[in-house]
Formats: C-alpha cells, structure tokens, sequence
C-alpha cells in the first residue's frame, strides 16, 4: 500500500514540475525550407514588378500628356522612361517614333517604329508610318514594301493598296497604278482613290473614264473643292468650255481661297477672249497666294495682250524672283522685252529659256540672236 502512495506523489510531482515550466525559454525554428524560400522570393520579385509596372504607366501617361501640348521633346523623354522600366512597353515604342516623327528625327522615328512592329508582328500603324517617312525621303522602294507587309497581313486593307498605287503613279507606272486603285476601290470606295485613278485616266487621255471616275469622287464627297477643278480641266481638254467654267466655279464656291482654280478658270476666260474677267481671276489668284508663278506668268501674258509690256514684264519678273528656274517665264519676259527693243534683255532670257529645257526659245535664238 505504501508503495503504491508513494508512486503516485513521484508522478504527481513529476506532473507539476512540467506545467510550471517557463515557455519563453524553448526555443522555435524559424528557418524557412528550400520551396518556402522560393515561394517568399517569388512574392517579392512579383510586388516589385508590379511597382516598376505602375512606375512605367505613370511615366507613359505623362508622355501622353506632353504629346497633346506638342512638347514633343519631354514626351520622347517620358516615353524612355517607360520603355526604360519596361522594355517590351509596344505603346510607348510606337508613341516616341511618332514624337520622333514630329521633331523630324526620322532615324530613330524609324527605329522605333521598327521596334514596334518587332514586337508585334501584326502592328500595322508602324508600317505605315514608317512608310510615310520613306515616302517622304525618297525612299519609294523600302515605302512599297512596307506596304506590301500591311497586305500580307491584312489583304483587305484598302489604304496599302491606295498608297502603293500614289507611289507607282508617281513613278510614271501608270497601268499597275490604276490596278491598286482599283483594288482599293474594290474593297472600300473613296473619293481620293476615284480621284487618282481618274488622273490615271487623263494620262492616258482616256477621258470618258477619267470623267466617270471625278463624277464617283464627287458623288462619295462634294466637298472637295479639287475634285470639281480636275474635271472642269477634262472638259477643257474635250472643248467642253461651258462644263469647264461651270465646274470652276463650283470648285470656288466649294473653296473660296482656291488660288488653283482660280487661275484655271482665269486662262479659259482668257482663251474666251473674256480678258476683263480673266484679270479679275488672276488677280484674285495672286492675292491669295503672293508667290504663285503661274498667275503671275498669265498675268504677264494678259497684259502683253494688251500691249501693256511694262506691266508685263513687271509680272514675269516677279514668276522669276520666286521660281529662277521657270523656263516659261523667262520665254515670256523676252518677248515683252523684244516688243520694248532690249534685244539684248531679250536673247539673255530666250538662252536662259532654252538652258531651262523650253524648246521654243530656240526657235526665237535662230531669228533674233545669232
């Protein structure tokens, strides 16, 4: 019996002695395992692309913000430093090339625009602006092939196809040209692509179709003020002077300062033996635009007309100090000058003439100068 008592107080002691015991002093391991490392180093390099994500939004709608003032030059800064924080940021590429664009840094325009589509295969803005600055250096062929691209991707763009035909048509290909037009047409009608491939028409003096081609353009936008100047001259060509002067003066009407057709519907008047009216045009011309040569040129004419060679002369003048290179001007001005007896004055312009590639001025040399 005693032993069993005395068992029972060694144990209860032995259960006291534990509860008592202090807890601050056992120690807890805090050390973390390989996967639990990797999981809180993960979380830690996520927080901290999200905050140079948001960093490089930031500088990217301040770039934005520069852009619509036109302070091109801090917006190209901020836009560096998104792509700085972020170097696949595809906007912000596309965004500064423009900027670029703008300042006339067409290098690194090109560049960026090069990078933007780099990385999107499939943005077709940076292939036609990059175009447009090939365009615009001369740069035709690297201009169609960006064009090219932009159908591959999208062989329903009517705008490649509108613009390769612009380029073609400026390189005399006139046939091709008028098949991009068409294609263009083809897929999404517009007044500019009839209106091109009517001029197409009138190089190679298919005048019906030219005629049908300015009469769709007016149909889809009679806003345009060109549109009625290109057909009235059709129809100057046809000998069609009454729709010619009609369509001029709806071309005004459309565009009071149309200087153009001013001066066009000024020379029918003047074929019309209507010379008060012409003047009237060609004064209109030359006031709204002071350096147009070829109103000054017909001024010259009308005024030799009317054996007022002073005043002739003083227009020619005034075609040459803006264009020295208007062989036409130089041709008429020698003539005013042979009418006033300056032989000399005369035969200096006839040579100039001819240097200038005016053929007729030969003619004049043979009679009068050698």
């Amino acid at each position: 019996m005693k032993k069993h008592i005395f068992f029972f107080i060694f144990c209860l002691g032995f259960a006291n002695f534990s509860i008592s015991q202090d807890t601050d002093s056992l120690l807890i391991d805090s050390t973390l395992n390989n996967q639990e490392t990797n999981f809180q180093d993960s979380i830690a390099n996520f927080n901290l692309q999200q905050k140079s994500l948001k960093l490089s939004r930031d500088a990217y709608n301040k770039g934005i913000e520069s852009f619509e003032l036109n302070n091109f030059t801090e917006a190209i800064h901020s836009f560096s430093k998104a792509i700085g924080m972020d170097s696949s940021f595809i906007a912000a590429y596309f965004n500064r090339g423009v900027c670029y664009s703008q300042i006339s840094d067409y290098d690194n325009a090109i560049a960026d625009f090069s990078l933007t589509f780099s990385l999107d295969s499939r943005h077709i803005l940076s292939l036609f602006k990059r175009a447009e600055i090939y365009r615009n250096q001369y740069k035709n062929n690297l201009a169609l092939t960006d064009y090219k691209w932009i159908i591959e991707i999208d062989d329903k763009n009517y705008k490649a196809y509108y613009e390769q035909g612009v380029i073609l048509f400026l390189q005399n290909n006139i046939e091709e040209a008028i098949k991009l037009y068409s294609k263009s047409i083809d897929i999404k009608p517009t007044a500019n692509a009839y209106n091109d491939r009517a001029s197409c028409y009138r190089n190679l003096q298919q005048y019906e179709k030219a005629i049908s081609d300015y009469k769709s353009a007016i149909l889809l936008d009679e806003n345009l003020a060109f549109l009625y100047n290109n057909l009235a001259g059709i129809y100057r060509l046809t000998d069609d002077g009454e729709k010619a002067m009609n369509n001029y003066t709806i071309a005004i009407t459309k565009n009071p300062d149309y200087e153009i057709a001013y001066n066009n519907r000024g020379r029918l008047q003047f074929e019309l033996k209507d010379y008060a009216a012409a003047a009237t045009d060609f004064d209109k011309a030359i006031a709204i635009n002071s350096d147009y040569t070829l109103a000054y040129n017909n001024r010259g004419i009308l005024h030799h007309k009317n054996k007022d060679y002073i005043s002739a002369i003083a227009d020619f003048d005034k075609a040459i100090l803006v264009d020295e290179n208007y062989g036409k001007a130089y041709l008429n001005r020698a003539i005013s000058k042979q009418m006033k007896r300056d032989e000399g004055g005369a035969c200096a312009d006839w040579q100039k003439a001819f240097d200038l590639g005016i053929e007729l001025a030969k003619k004049y040399l043979m009679n009068d100068c050698y």
